[in-house]
C-alpha cells in the first residue's frame, strides 16, 4: 500500500503517495504531471523542475505564440504528450498546441491501493484518457489508455516525456540505453539530415561526434537532440556513483517503439532557459522527430492513426535502485 497525503501548492490540490522507498507529487489537474519524485533515504530530488515550477493556479498569461505560452504552465517532471508531440500542429480542425492538450487537462481522480487512478474527456480531439499512475517499492509505473470517442480516424503522436536534473543529472552520470541506432535532429546537429544514422551511443553534436552515454557540465555550452530506435528491449538507464544511484525507464516497446533524447547543458540563450538550463528529457514515443505532426508525418512515417471506438493501453515504468543493477 502506498500512503497518499493531499497538500495544496500555490493552490494546487497536489496528491503525495509515498512508499518507504520514494515520494511522488502528482497533479490531477495539469494533466495528472508528476512534478517531483525524491529517494526517501535522503530526500534526493530526481526530476527537474522549471525555475518558475508550479506557478500559482489561475495565473495571467501574456499574449505569444502556442510554445511561449506552454512553457506559462511548464513545471517541468514527467508529463503525457499527446495527441500532439512537439511544436503546434494544426489538425482536424483545430490547432493543437505544443506537446498536446493532455499535458495541461484536468483528471478527476481516485485513489486506490497503490494508486491513483485519473479519467478525463479532451476538448480539441475526441479522447478519453486514462492515466494510473501507481507506487510500489522504488518503483513508479504510469499506464495510460487512450479511446477515440468521435465518429472519424485520427492522426496523433503519443509519448510520455521524463525530465531529469540535478543532482542525478552531472557529469558523474552515465547513460545506458538498449538502442542499435540513433537519427540527429539537424535543427541542433549541423551539417546533418535525419538519415544520418548512427550506432548508439554516438550522434553528431553541433559541429563533431559525440557520446550520448556522458553528460556533460552545466556551463558546457551543449544542447542535444537525438532519436533512438531498434531497441533489444526498451530499457534506459541512467546511473551516477557519486549518489549510489540508477534510475531504470522501462516501457511498451509495441506501442512506443522510438525514443526522444533532449540534453540541454547551457546553449541556449535568451527565453526560456537564458544560458541556465541544464536537463535531460527521455521520451519513449510512437513518433519522431520532436517536431509536431506535420514533421513526424513527412519525415518517418510514424504518426499513430486511431480508429472511431479504438482503445489502446501503453505504459511507462521507472525503477529507483542503488547501483548494483544489470545496466542494459
Amino acid at each position: 500500500m502506498a500512503d497518499l497525503d493531499l497538500i495544496s501548492v500555490r493552490g494546487w490540490e497536489v496528491l503525495r503517495l509515498s512508499t518507504d522507498q520514494v515520494c511522488v507529487d502528482i497533479v490531477p489537474a495539469l494533466g495528472g504531471t508528476i512534478v517531483s519524485l525524491r529517494r526517501r533515504s535522503d530526500d534526493t530530488e530526481l526530476l527537474w523542475q522549471t525555475p518558475w515550477g508550479l506557478r500559482q493556479r489561475g495565473a495571467q498569461s501574456l499574449p505569444g505564440n502556442s510554445e511561449e505560452i506552454m512553457m506559462d504552465s511548464f513545471a517541468g517532471g514527467w508529463q503525457s504528450l499527446f495527441p500532439n508531440g512537439g511544436e503546434t500542429s494544426h489538425a482536424h480542425g483545430a490547432e493543437w498546441g505544443a506537446d498536446g492538450e493532455a499535458r495541461v487537462t484536468p483528471f478527476d481522480w481516485k485513489h486506490t491501493g497503490h494508486s491513483v487512478i485519473m479519467t478525463t474527456r479532451l476538448v480539441r480531439s475526441p479522447f478519453q484518457i486514462t492515466k494510473i499512475i501507481s507506487v510500489r517499492g522504488g518503483q513508479v509505473e504510469v499506464g495510460e489508455t487512450v479511446r477515440n470517442v468521435g465518429g472519424e480516424q485520427i492522426e496523433t503522436m503519443w509519448g510520455s516525456q521524463v525530465i531529469f536534473g540535478p543532482p542525478l543529472l552531472s557529469p558523474d552520470t552515465v547513460v545506458d540505453a538498449a538502442a542499435t541506432l540513433v537519427h540527429p535532429d539537424p535543427s541542433v546537429s549541423e551539417d546533418t539530415t535525419y538519415d544520418d544514422i548512427t550506432p548508439w551511443p554516438r550522434t553528431m553534436g553541433h559541429d563533431s561526434m559525440i557520446n550520448l552515454r556522458t553528460v556533460p557540465g552545466a556551463d558546457s555550452g551543449q544542447t542535444r537532440q537525438a532519436y533512438l530506435g531498434e531497441f533489444s528491449r526498451p530499457l534506459v538507464r541512467l546511473s551516477n556513483p557519486a549518489l549510489d544511484l540508477a534510475v531504470e525507464l522501462e516501457w511498451d516497446l509495441a506501442a512506443w517503439p522510438h525514443l526522444w533524447y533532449s540534453l540541454e547543458a547551457g546553449r541556449q540563450s535568451g527565453f526560456p532557459w537564458f544560458r541556465k538550463g541544464y536537463f535531460l528529457a527521455l521520451t519513449p514515443c510512437t513518433s519522431w522527430p520532436a517536431h509536431g505532426l506535420y514533421d513526424a508525418r513527412q519525415i518517418s512515417s510514424s504518426t499513430l492513426w486511431i480508429e472511431p471506438g479504438a482503445e489502446i493501453p501503453t505504459h511507462l515504468t521507472l525503477t529507483v535502485r542503488s547501483l548494483g543493477g544489470t545496466a542494459p
